[in-house]
């Protein structure tokens, strides 16, 4: 989270009287007898908020006609939804401080007015007992009674720690990183000949290869990654010269193997401009650097908090497990 995104959830915990989660970014507190989470489910869409809540009633869920109405009845509601015992509260996008401000002021008001009117008690996410609080639990918000809390905890700690202890086996990574590169180095050679300059090719290149190393190494660490961005760059220069050989075993008839033997040749008597080979190629490692990057940052951040859950407002964490 940016420092202005974090400034303007300051303000906004401020003026709804709740308290803000420096570490994940949500505001959390209790608004009459209900626990609220409100929080961004996307991050690209900072000000499309969720408020959810923990509750249920004795004798049914929300029904789809209930939804509806109370979307009706507040504008500023994309929608209101409730799976198991939580019920969430979609908060239109609003960029504007102030009206967002008031705007989800006045809806936290009228959902929690709308649960006790519609009977509807506080409660755990997970078991259903009462007082819970909210938690962070590997990426994700929930309210969670003590018990559950630290059952979840607890599973986690394990969880990681097996996954911290599971040995890394390079010789099976390098193995899957290569059949990754290769349906990479396809990929770039069929939309090639399809007509396309695609980036999607570079996308595939890049997830593949993370990927196929991650399957059957049995984790993406430091070293992995470095040795599946060596394979891209080899594979995407294979993939690319492949592509030139077929053009010339076309142009010229001859068998493709002689064709991708004499592209050097080609290119030194500049049959073909270099500046064309050389353009082609960077623009597929531009594509293949624009599909690793997002795909290696993704993966060591969900690496990252999937070892992280604890109580918001609680330094009480399990910590933080390196791949």
């Amino acid at each position: 989270m940016n420092k202005s995104i974090q400034q303007n959830y300051e303000n906004l915990a401020s003026f709804l009287g709740l308290r803000l989660d420096a570490e994940g970014g949500a505001i959390y507190g209790q608004r009459r007898t209900y626990d609220l989470i409100i929080y961004p489910e996307q991050v690209k869409y900072a000000y499309m908020l969720t408020v959810a809540v923990s509750a249920q009633r004795a004798s049914e869920p929300l029904t789809k006609e209930e939804c509806k109405q109370f979307q009706r009845e507040n504008k500023s509601v994309a929608k209101l939804t409730q799976n198991g015992m939580s019920i969430k509260m979609k908060m239109k996008n609003c960029s504007n401080q102030s009206k967002l401000q008031a705007n989800l002021k006045e809806s936290i008001d009228a959902l929690v007015n709308f649960l006790h009117m519609k009977g509807f008690q506080n409660c755990c996410q997970t078991c259903g007992r009462e007082n819970p609080s909210a938690c962070y639990v590997a990426g994700g918000y929930v309210n969670l009674c003590p018990d559950c809390f630290n059952k979840i905890q607890h599973d986690n700690t394990l969880s990681q720690s097996q996954k911290q202890g599971k040995r890394e086996n390079v010789v099976a990574g390098i193995v899957g990183a290569l059949i990754g590169s290769l349906l990479g180095a396809a990929s770039i050679i069929i939309f090639s000949q399809l007509g396309y300059v695609a980036a999607l090719s570079g996308v595939i290149m890049a997830v593949c290869t993370l990927k196929g190393y991650e399957l059957l190494g049995g984790k993406l660490s430091k070293k992995a990654i470095v040795i599946s961005v060596i394979l891209m760059v080899v594979m995407t220069f294979i993939g690319d010269r492949m592509d030139w050989a077929i053009l010339i075993m076309r142009e010229l008839e001859i068998d493709f193997i002689t064709a991708y033997q004499i592209l050097p040749m080609l290119l030194e008597e500049q049959a073909i401009e270099m500046s064309n080979y050389v353009g082609s190629l960077a623009m597929e490692y531009l594509f293949v650097l624009l599909g690793a990057i997002p795909t290696i940052i993704s993966t060591l951040r969900s690496n990252k908090i999937q070892g992280k859950v604890y109580c918001l407002g609680s330094m009480n964490s399990t910590s933080d497990v390196e791949s």
